[in-house]
């Protein structure tokens, strides 16, 4: 477990090196404009959509290991390539292949995660790997473009992807095993996958109404600088994950969704009722948890109940309703907070996050649950 742990904060950690680097380098070397620094972002979210169906299938057919691994050289590759690229079309290639190497890797060690015996407890301290590599890769990013420039966290990024392949390799036991194959594989968009899927686009658009409003929203309120915000909301989400994995592990994972969606919305409505820097703070810290409390439980909904075979299809198709709701939250709540303020774009975000929960209201049978260990109980009336 722990060298999975340790690939997949590897992987991650060269994707958030990236984040505050691409609006540097399109702004700068490639001489464009704000519009582009979206359109490459957006490349990697499109083709890492297009790529995780793909994904689901490879690990399913051809084993975690085979697929995580193909997908950290791809991060090393696409990373590595744009310190040959010297236009816009090479770079937005090198973002293309980067989203493929990203879904691959997140599928595939995601799937390693689910295979373990104390399924909930893996799935959380996955999560709790990959939050762990992307907050850590802004700040070590912005050092060592301060100390050797900014081709050097290309390099370092294309570095740690292959660090991260090396380890991959390794992979045995639950994490690299390879499924059997005696039995038909999932389909490419598997329905256990929708519902969690629909809760993980409602809980993407709150992080992104957060993550991209709240700099504009604590300048307006006469804030000087919101990382501090960003401090404590990432501090606040690894200690839930990491304090409270044993409590979570014991709680039924839709009840632990819906929680994480309404305190999503309750952060983002703090925002709006409590117009001010503490109130921010305090609303990063709700929605911190939140935050915590939704990736873990949106993964155990997606496998619980399913053979192997069938568990990285399932997750597939629940990851790709991140890079949806990264792209839809992206477009419409920047529609909505131009033409009408920052607040109806937070009041939208924790609209669509309050309501989500109705997707795990009962319907006739009961849902089936995992215990902490993975097992699963039926609950329904006999």
């Amino acid at each position: 477990m722990t060298r999975l742990l340790l690939c997949t904060g590897a992987c991650f950690l060269s994707l958030g090196l990236l984040i505050p680097v691409i609006p540097r380098y399109v702004t700068g070397p490639l001489d464009q404009g704000p519009v582009l620094v979206g359109v490459c972002l957006a490349m990697t979210s499109v083709f890492g959509l297009l790529a995780r169906p793909v994904a689901g299938r490879l690990a399913d057919r051809r084993g975690r290991r085979a697929t995580a691994c193909a997908g950290a050289l791809l991060l090393a590759a696409g990373s590595s390539a744009v310190l040959l690229a010297d236009s816009l079309p090479l770079f937005l290639v090198c973002r293309a292949v980067a989203g493929v190497g990203e879904a691959l890797t997140y599928v595939g060690l995601a799937a390693a995660a689910s295979d373990h015996e104390r399924r909930g407890a893996a799935i959380n301290h996955f999560s709790v790997a990959v939050n762990a590599g992307l907050l850590a890769g802004p700040p070590l990013a912005e050092a060592v473009r301060v100390a050797a420039g900014l081709w050097a966290v290309w390099a370092l990024s294309g570095t740690v992807a292959v660090a991260a392949f090396a380890g991959c390799l390794f992979l045995a036991g639950p994490a690299g095993g390879e499924p059997s194959r005696t039995r038909k594989a999932g389909p490419l968009v598997h329905r256990a996958g929708l519902a969690p899927g629909f809760a993980y686009w409602a809980s993407v658009w709150g992080y992104t109404a957060f993550s991209a409003f709240l700099p504009l929203h604590v300048a307006a309120l006469g804030g000087d600088d919101s990382g501090i915000h960003f401090l404590v909301y990432g501090c606040v989400l690894l200690t839930v994950r990491l304090a409270g994995h044993r409590l979570v592990t014991r709680i039924a994972p839709r009840t632990m969704a819906a929680a994480s969606l309404i305190l999503t919305a309750a952060g983002l409505a703090m925002l709006i009722v409590w117009p001010s820097v503490t109130g921010a703070l305090l609303a990063a810290a709700v929605l911190g948890t939140g935050q915590a409390l939704g990736l873990p439980a949106f993964l155990t909904m997606a496998v619980t109940g399913l053979p192997a075979e069938q568990r990285g299809s399932a997750l597939a198709t629940t990851t790709a309703f991140f890079d949806l709701g990264f792209l839809t939250a992206a477009l419409a709540l920047g529609a909505i907070a131009q033409s009408l303020g920052l607040t109806y774009g937070f009041a939208a975000a924790a609209a669509v996050a309050a309501l989500a929960p109705l997707l795990f209201l009962p319907l006739g049978r009961k849902p089936r649950e995992a215990s902490p260990q993975g097992d699963i109980h039926d609950h329904s009336p006999r």
